[in-house]
């Protein structure tokens, strides 16, 4: 590596530990929007627990029920003529255990895991939980604007306006906000309720909209990064 390969390189690992600093949710953002990628990441340790948890799944059985062994005497809910054993996982109480494979924590309502890595692959051992992502702001969900490069500050400032607004709907396909104030009631229109019902958003909150609106107005196209990151698991 020449001289000024090696200056890069250490400028970048300063900042990434400088980002490590911050709180995990703006450390993995400002590492995307930055270019510092996945140089000298070090997650907190509330973040790794909560990794960790998203991975968890109750355990469960097969077992062997009985069902119906046509679909009409399922519609006629007959219970004397359900003769057909069928295999069913049955979920038990208690709590979950890490497992390895595809993680989607949207639904667990937990924001440190989804307004991190949100979906992830996981790999567990007796010992370890390793998370793999991209850090990429690409999914079925979002704006391909948001990628796209393009500078878009009416996007930008349409979406600031709705995040902060509970009278205005942002249109992610159009850019375009309309006033929706008339279909709501009196509680709805609130200010501390509004910012309180976004606030606990696993991927709307007010943050997450800001990061958003932040990006439409840069006029970069925005380089993703892998995230290959190993959890000790406590013994």
């Amino acid at each position: 590596m020449d001289l000024a390969g090696k200056f890069m390189g250490g400028l970048k690992s300063a900042a990434g530990a400088g980002l490590n600093l911050l709180p995990d949710r703006v450390n993995l953002f400002a590492r995307y929007l930055t270019g510092v990628g996945n140089t000298n990441l070090q997650l907190d340790p509330y973040t790794e627990r909560s990794l960790v948890q998203a991975t968890e799944k109750p355990p469960a059985t097969t077992e062997m029920v009985p069902t119906w062994g046509s679909r009409e005497d399922a519609i006629e809910g007959d219970l004397s003529k359900r003769t057909k054993m069928m295999p069913m996982r049955i979920f038990q109480a208690g709590p979950g255990q890490p497992s390895s494979g595809p993680t989607m924590p949207y639904r667990s309502g937990d924001q440190t895991s989804s307004q991190t890595l949100g979906r992830f692959n996981a790999e567990v051992t007796p010992s370890t939980v390793r998370v793999m992502d991209t850090y990429d702001m690409e999914n079925e969900s979002e704006d391909p604007d948001l990628v796209s490069g393009k500078f878009q500050p009416g996007k930008a400032i349409n979406l600031l306006r709705a995040t902060f607004n509970p009278g205005l709907e942002f249109n992610r396909k159009t850019g375009a906000i309309r006033d929706v104030s008339q279909l709501l009631n009196d509680e709805q229109k609130d200010f501390k309720n509004y910012m309180k019902a976004r606030g606990r958003s696993t991927t709307a909150s007010p943050m997450t909209e800001a990061a958003r609106s932040l990006m439409y107005a840069l006029p970069v196209k925005f380089k993703p990064y892998e995230i290959d990151y190993t959890i000790q698991r406590p013994q």
